[in-house]
């Protein structure tokens, strides 16, 4: 198993001086919250000790608690929805009855008798005798803050009803901005809200990194371990192009239940379908992770026996299996934000459009990728074209720029030909990502002869995917793009892959970072 690196680079040093404090707001949070962004943030510690199995614990914990508060968020939904309706129907029904009062020659002796009785009623005991009804009917305890800002609606109800202006108002048929109502009843065209929305953005957020934790605590523990099969052979590729084909249909198979459910727009069957599917991807994905850490040795051994081709072909396979990861990390938060927004929370604006625009949608489309060119084949006669390239990491960096622009470098090699190529990333910083020495890279972009972005030399300028208007029209873009404040399937979009990486004791390289992202990546943009 890897060991601390005793000289540990000045960016490490600089998070260990910072306490991993890195989202101090978090302290103002309920103790809940506070403690999901603590363990999230724990998890960075525990990476920096290389000891795969303590990861494996602190990510494994993190799944637990965003689960456990994600049950106590849906429980204190469900309590704010039926407080809501019994608000909603009561006020409806002291309507109908004011109405009714209103018009009658009782009017004016029915509002000096409310006035008087106003003055007499004791509204705190009331209100308790009212939640304790609340209570027993929804079977929980009403949250102190409900209880607190119900009673602060209602302090000085008795010079706050205006009685004879809204009995004359009601009177003439007006049912809007009657004080009176507006008095008894305090806003009653929106629902309560105890801060729901806040504790879903942090259950994602410890559910998100608990995931990703994970994998790379599971890859590379099972790189150290081995395992894989020795004499990897041409036959072989079958079995393993089967590993990811079968998990591309259990993530698309699920994607479509959930297509479905979005479609037909049943808030529970949404919720459960959504909560099935995140529970098969923790059961599945494992599986996975230990096939790609199989690869990875794999590799190895292929080139240091000389077969450049074979290795190739088995990380083309590699990168596959590591979107694959990529978006059932993504699908896992999509899934929980959308069980969140049928469980009687506030639907957020982003899935609001997902629904509004469904029926309009695609299930799936096919992303741009230019026309396969092998790296010896590389020329000046391509400038300008579309093309994809693939190949090992040779080299992956992210320099300073002037003017502060965000550029990362990679350089990629065929080792069947021993040709390379360089390519460029806007907007990115590929080493953050966990892209890493010696994975295998697929990209797509423009070929340049000469690129203003490379110092002049011939290189690949990376394309950007233009997701947000392709999410328009598919509804798995769409549908992963609900996780993008907290995980991104697509690097700053760019159409670029790559096999995962072993995350090495060696500190100083910042290429050699396989799980950079647990790093330096906000717990929530």
């Amino acid at each position: 198993m890897p060991q601390p690196n005793v000289h540990p680079s000045k960016t490490y040093l600089s998070l260990l001086r910072s306490q991993f404090n890195l989202l101090p707001a978090y302290k103002v949070q309920n103790p809940a919250l506070k403690r999901l962004f603590r363990e999230a943030i724990a998890i960075q510690k525990t990476l920096l000790t290389f000891s795969w199995n303590q990861l494996e614990q602190q990510a494994r914990l993190c799944l637990g608690l965003g689960y456990a508060e994600f049950r106590n968020l849906q429980s204190r939904a469900d309590n704010a929805s039926e407080l809501n309706q019994i608000d909603h129907r009561m006020g409806l029904e002291f309507l109908y009855v004011l109405r009714g009062i209103a018009i009658s020659e009782n009017r004016d002796q029915f509002a000096t008798n409310l006035e008087d009785g106003l003055q007499q009623i004791d509204i705190d005991s009331r209100l308790d005798r009212l939640l304790a009804k609340a209570e027993e009917m929804v079977g929980t305890e009403v949250p102190s803050s409900i209880v607190e800002r119900l009673r602060t609606r209602l302090a000085d109800i008795g010079a706050r009803a205006d009685i004879q202006a809204s009995m004359e108002g009601l009177a003439s048929g007006d049912t809007e901005n009657i004080s009176l109502l507006n008095a008894y009843l305090p806003n009653t065209d929106k629902p309560l809200n105890p801060g729901l929305e806040s504790g879903a953005d942090a259950v994602m957020m410890c559910l998100c990194r608990g995931l990703l934790a994970l994998v790379h605590a599971q890859f590379n523990n099972a790189v150290s371990a081995g395992g894989h099969k020795s004499g990897f052979s041409t036959d072989d590729i079958g079995e393993v192009k089967a590993i990811t084909r079968e998990f591309a249909d259990f993530v698309e198979g699920w994607q479509k239940q959930i297509y479905s459910a979005v479609l037909i727009g049943n808030p529970e069957n949404i919720t459960n379908t959504s909560l099935l599917f995140a529970g098969e991807i923790e059961r599945n994905l494992p599986a996975l992770i230990g096939a790609q850490a199989a690869m990875h040795n794999v590799i190895q051994e292929l080139l240091g026996r000389g077969s450049g081709g074979l290795a190739e072909r088995v990380g083309d396979i590699a990168v596959d299996a590591h979107f694959l990861t990529r978006k059932a990390i993504a699908s896992h938060v999509a899934c929980y934000r959308l069980a969140a927004s049928t469980s009687g929370m506030e639907i957020p604006k982003d899935i609001k459009e997902l629904q509004k625009g469904i029926a309009s949608m695609s299930f799936s489309t096919a992303l741009p990728n230019g026309k396969n060119v092998e790296l010896a084949k590389l020329s000046n006669h391509l400038d300008g074209e579309f093309i994809e390239v693939r190949g090992f990491v040779e080299n992956v960096t992210s320099p300073p720029q002037e003017g502060g622009m965000l550029l990362s470098h990679i350089k990629l090699h065929d080792p069947s030909s021993d040709a390379e190529a360089n390519a460029v990333v806007r907007f990115s910083h590929l080493p953050h990502a966990g892209v890493t020495k010696g994975a295998f890279c697929r990209l797509s972009g423009i070929f340049r002869k000469s690129s203003s972005l490379l110092s002049g030399r011939p290189g690949i300028e990376v394309d950007a995917l233009a997701l947000a208007d392709i999410g328009k029209n598919s509804f798995d873009i769409a549908f992963m793009k609900l996780a993008s404040r907290w995980f991104q399937p697509w690097r700053s979009n760019a159409n670029l892959y790559w096999s995962l990486g072993v995350q090495s004791p060696d500190s100083s390289d910042e290429s050699s970072q396989g799980a950079a992202e647990l790093l330096f990546t906000p717990l929530i943009r």
